[in-house]
């Protein structure tokens, strides 16, 4: 390990950044103790990072906050849990305080992982009784029949994200439980294999690239003995707030807040309807402190081969990082096409980003950002499933216009093949491919049938004419350019992304 990942130093750059984190939510609090934007538990978590940092410098702000908190209505939409969860953990605030804030408020409760650990981590954080643990003997065994495929904990039953991989995992490794802590090393092992080099922890699944997710995934690597990952991440935190000016919801697109944040601003891709900016700002700071706190670890040499069969795959080379999810009910869920990352290290670079986002609700993600063929701007199509051929070989099936069809996906040291069949349709009328590629790498078409980007040394070409629609439509990293092509003459055609130079 180099001098610049010693564990001393690590830690020091996560307190630095969560000491900047807890002066940018002094800074962001209103008088009346909430914050510029709307939260659902910003205000809990900065209340522990206030506390655990300096209690004294922070004093004001944490009374104004404890005082907001208590007015919260405890309706539908009251995050007790997380709340609870922030508060249970905060040094020196009294039980009464704690009920006084809760005031009842009940549990949501929702099928979904993440929620359901920190139903029962509160309930082992305030209640220590024989009856208290047979609950949670029986609530931990529930959450693993549900979620747990060893080793990665599933977002929603047959979803998997890595964010809330990462978030599960943080929460057991967080617990005394011997038992918990052996289940999120497991899952953490999984995790650094997915970092590797290059820093992007949560490429797959809902919350792609969110601050959110990278904060729990440095915690547990930096804890369990992979510095060299957990450096990877915390340099895109880094350059992240550089770039901001404070740490970004979102770490692909990193930007200034804009007054109206949001899922249907062009100036806020990656966001999701129910995300708040102070939320995830607090809860960052959250682990970030965590992460500083920790006792150096042995270190391990690399991430052991680990597989989660039928829910991801992924490949890397000299070249590239490639992942996919190979499961899921809806777009954000499911990979049409790999996410990709070029290079190595700090200097790698997104190139496929992770496509679509919350669906439910009006957002800058459309059916345009459903990067497998249409026919036109009209029809689109619908995923079906994603079977893994080979250890680097994958088949997509999709149906357009009532006809199945499919995408071979195929990875190789320094280029990926892609070939698409779609029987009996109409030749001239469907854009095949419909790739979408980060819309800020700069692409040039120098021929019919090639796209080479200068700034990556990668090349394009297919055995059709290819087409490049700048800006036409959002991934989670922002604004991308579309690459299709129409056969004019076939229902098949190939596109190659070669590494390695225009000779490729």
């Amino acid at each position: 390990m180099s001098l610049s990942v010693t564990h001393d130093a690590l830690r020091l750059r996560c307190l630095n950044l969560a000491k900047r984190i807890a002066d940018d939510l002094a800074t962001r609090q209103l008088t009346t103790g909430q914050f510029e934007q709307p939260d659902f538990y910003a205000k809990a978590f900065a209340v522990n990072l206030w506390t655990r940092i300096d209690p004294v410098k922070f004093g004001p702000n944490i009374d104004r906050a404890l005082d907001a908190l208590r007015s919260e209505p405890g309706d539908k939409t009251y995050h007790r849990e997380f709340i609870e969860y922030a508060l249970l953990d905060t040094p020196g605030l009294s039980s009464g305080t704690i009920t006084d804030i809760l005031r009842g408020a009940k549990p949501q409760r929702p099928d979904v992982a993440n929620w359901q650990m920190l139903g029962l981590i509160n309930r082992q954080k305030r209640n220590a009784g024989l009856t208290a643990k047979l609950l949670n003997l029986v609530h931990l065994t529930f959450i693993l029949l549900r979620y747990w495929r060893a080793p990665v904990f599933m977002d929603r039953p047959d979803c998997f994200s890595t964010q809330y991989h990462a978030f599960c995992a943080a929460l057991l490794s967080d617990s005394p439980h011997k038992h918990h802590q052996r289940i999120a090393n497991r899952a953490t092992e999984m995790l650094a294999q997915l970092v590797g080099t290059h820093g992007f922890v949560n490429l797959l699944g809902r919350g792609a690239g969110q601050s959110f997710g990278a904060t729990c995934g440095l915690y547990l690597l930096l804890k369990t003995g992979y510095p060299n990952e957990a450096e990877a991440i915390l340099h895109r935190l880094e350059d992240a707030v550089l770039t901001a000016g404070e740490l970004p919801l979102n770490l692909f697109a990193p930007a200034p807040l804009p007054e109206n944040p949001g899922p249907e601003n062009p100036q806020t891709p990656g966001w999701y309807s129910y995300n708040r900016h102070d939320d995830y700002l607090a809860f960052a700071g959250y682990w970030l402190l965590k992460a500083s706190q920790l006792l150096a670890p042995k270190i391990r040499s690399h991430a052991p081969e680990t597989t989660a069969k039928n829910i991801v795959t992924q490949f890397s080379s000299s070249s590239y990082h490639a992942q996919m999810t190979l499961c899921g009910r809806q777009n954000f869920d499911v990979s049409g096409a790999p996410v990709i990352v070029s290079g190595q290290g700090k200097s790698a670079r997104l190139f496929l980003p992770a496509t679509g986002g919350e669906q439910d609700a009006p957002s800058l993600y459309d059916q345009a950002s459903n990067p497998l063929p249409a026919i036109g701007e009209t029809e689109f199509s619908r995923f079906l499933q994603t079977r893994q051929i080979s250890e680097n070989k994958i088949d997509v099936s999709f149906e357009l216009a009532g006809i199945v069809g499919h995408r071979t996906i195929e990875f190789q040291n320094a280029r990926v093949i892609i070939s698409e069949q779609i029987p009996d349709c109409a030749a001239n009328e469907v854009e095949l491919f419909r790739i979408l590629i980060d819309g800020n790498i700069g692409l040039t078409r120098i021929a019919e049938d090639t796209i080479i980007c200068p700034k990556l040394g990668i090349k394009l070409t297919s055995d059709a004419p290819l087409h490049m629609i700048p800006q036409a439509t959002f991934t989670a990293a922002g604004p991308a350019t579309r690459i299709r092509a129409k056969t004019g003459q076939g229902n098949s055609a190939t596109l190659t992304i070669s590494w390695g130079g225009y000779d490729a």
